[in-house]
Formats: C-alpha cells, sequence, structure tokens
C-alpha cells in the first residue's frame, strides 16, 4: 500500500517535502486498529451496525496516536490516519469531508488501501484480481474517490502491465 501510494502521489505532483514521508506516513495509515478488538478486526463475516461504528474509530484513534508531537512525519501519518476514509462525495469518515476538504495525501491512501485490500487475501474472502478490483473501484469514480487519483491509478496499473507483457 505505502509503495503504490508513494507512486501515485510522485505522479500526482505532491511537494517534496511530504513526498519524503509519504511512504512511511502511508504505512501508519491503519495504525488506530490497535484500539479496536480483536473480535471485530478479525470477524468472518459483515459487520453488525454496532461493530462498524466502534471499527470506524480508528481514523481517529490512529489520529490522536500519531499527531502533536511536533514530527512531519508523524504529523503527515496522523493525517492520512484520520482521513483515508473520507469519500469524494462526503459520505465518507469521520468527518464527512469531500472533494478538496479531503487532504490530497489522505485522497491518494483512500485510492492505495482500496486497491491492497481487495487485491489482498482477507479473513472473509480471498483476493480479487486487479481487473476486478479495478473493474470494482472505477464504479466508486467521483463518488467514493477522487477522479483525479483513480484515473492515476489506472494509468500506473496499466504502465505496469506493459512492462510485465513486453509491450
Amino acid at each position: 500500500m505505502s509503495i503504490l501510494a508513494e507512486r501515485l502521489a510522485e505522479r500526482l505532483g505532491v511537494p517534496e517535502d511530504q513526498l519524503a514521508f509519504l511512504p512511511l506516513a502511508a504505512a501508519m495509515h491503519d495504525i488506530g486498529k490497535i484500539g479496536i478488538s480483536d473480535s471485530i478486526l478479525e470477524k468472518p463475516g459483515p459487520l453488525t451496525a454496532d461493530e462498524r461504528t466502534v471499527m470506524e474509530r480508528h481514523t481517529t484513534i490512529g489520529h490522536d496516536i500519531l499527531s502533536g508531537s511536533g514530527s512531519e512525519l508523524l504529523e503527515l501519518a496522523a493525517e492520512i490516519a484520520l482521513t483515508h476514509h473520507e469519500r469524494w462525495d462526503g459520505s465518507g469518515y469521520p468527518n464527512g469531508l469531500s472533494r478538496d476538504g479531503i487532504p490530497l495525501p489522505g485522497r491518494i491512501a483512500a485510492v492505495a488501501d482500496v486497491f491492497d485490500a481487495l487485491t489482498a487475501d482477507r479473513v472473509y474472502r480471498g483476493a480479487f484480481s486487479e481487473d476486478e478490483a479495478l473493474r470494482m473501484m472505477r464504479e466508486g469514480r467521483g463518488s467514493h474517490f477522487d477522479p483525479d487519483v483513480l484515473d492515476t491509478l489506472f494509468e500506473l496499473v496499466d504502465e505496469d502491465a506493459g512492462r510485465v507483457s513486453g509491450a
């Protein structure tokens, strides 16, 4: 996830001072899950409404853990932890931010995190292929995801496929 976030950030023109910290900061995006019960984190089926509410707290827990040190790395990580579940249309959490109100590193982490989650095995399902993951993510273009960030993901995956096939 962090390498993909870095590649997206480079392509999207994230300033050098943030770009230097972004891979490590992005890797800490879910640190708040240490405050969530294993019974919720490892549940093989769908979460109940109450469990989902508890799970959503990982963004603010992570932010609280990482913020306030004065470290540029940890402040960027705190911002990403807090905003990586916000959605382009404002329907995300924890603050219902939308569009450019979501900091770019959070929008980048959202795309990288979902792609990584879809293409990895989970307790409750197997991994999707990259093509399946991209198809599912395309449905969230302009609602769940920043269209520019998502389009950049498509470009990177296409370029990587070209390298693999020798094209």
